[in-house]
């Protein structure tokens, strides 16, 4: 089975925002979006991303969250239109799950605006689809609304919820893979900074070190990496990076990932697929899985 993984495409508007003064989200990330944002995400590479996808020919394509930079509506009225030609080709094989940008803030939570123009995308805390017999998908929704931060939060529901699915899973004799918007684990070059992490991350780790699905995967950090980490030696956690940004270095270009999930429960013929600036190309090379220390 091949899977197609890849995720943060942040479709941003700059369209007048809700009434929200106090909410100091809703003033500071425009001042991002004005300095840096809308220079790293430009619009036109969305479209460019979205048609390399339609190229390949994986059988189930994952998305690890961040449709949106604001969880504004006209953002995910947006992130319909893009995704509309996935969902025809794929069906219900498109999976997602909502990221930190997804829940941008309360009110917009409260106006379920992602699942008003998104409604095939999955927001339980924790939720399993067996993709073929005896290979599960689990799912985990670690994104909460937060004032500044854009931290992912490790809530004990949360935990009660995916330590759950993978015990399930693991009764009926399936293998597991998990995907999930935040990292628990990062190479040393690429450290998580304090308002981006996954709050609770050690006894999120803890969960997948017990249960030993075959991968993690995630974005969020825009980096494309396969590493094991002694948090969970037997997982290897994948980062898909992001499909629609600019960076002058190269291991943050516009991206995706596609690997095989084979009989022998191994991920194998893992590919990290860049996109070029210059030539406009869509370029893939073997990804190596690295080995970190704590």
């Amino acid at each position: 089975m091949k899977l197609l993984h890849f995720g943060d495409i942040h479709v941003w508007d700059r369209t007048p925002y809700p009434i929200e003064w106090y909410y100091p989200k809703r003033w500071l990330g425009p001042i991002n979006l004005l300095i840096r944002r809308a220079k790293r995400f430009p619009p036109a590479l969305r479209q460019q991303a979205v048609d390399a996808v339609l190229q390949q020919d994986a059988d189930v394509v994952l998305f690890s969250g961040d449709f949106t930079n604001f969880s504004l509506e006209s953002e995910f009225r947006e992130a319909a239109r893009l995704f509309a030609p996935l969902r025809e080709k794929w069906g219900d094989r498109l999976i997602a799950i909502p990221g930190n940008h997804d829940v941008y803030t309360g009110r917009s939570v409260r106006r379920q605006l992602l699942e008003k123009h998104l409604p095939w995308v999955r927001t339980e805390r924790a939720w399993t689809v067996e993709l073929v017999p005896g290979r599960d998908l689990i799912g985990v929704h670690h994104a909460v609304p937060l004032w500044v931060r854009s931290n992912g939060v490790v809530t004990e529901e949360t935990q009660a919820a995916v330590s759950q699915e993978l015990s399930a899973s693991r009764d009926r004799g399936n293998r597991a893979i998990v995907m999930g918007h935040f990292a628990y684990a990062t190479p040393p070059e690429h450290p998580e900074t304090a308002e981006h992490r996954l709050i609770g991350e050690e006894a999120f780790a803890k969960v997948i070190s017990e249960a030993s699905p075959d991968a993690y995967l995630h974005g969020h950090k825009h980096v494309r990496w396969a590493l094991r980490s002694p948090l969970s030696p037997t997982t290897v956690c994948l980062n898909c990076g992001s499909v629609s940004m600019t960076h002058s270095d190269p291991d943050k270009h516009a991206g995706f990932l596609t690997f095989t999930w084979g009989n022998d429960d191994e991920i194998s013929h893992l590919t990290r697929i860049d996109h070029r600036v210059e030539s406009g190309d869509w370029v893939p090379s073997p990804l190596p899985v690295s080995d970190v220390a704590l």
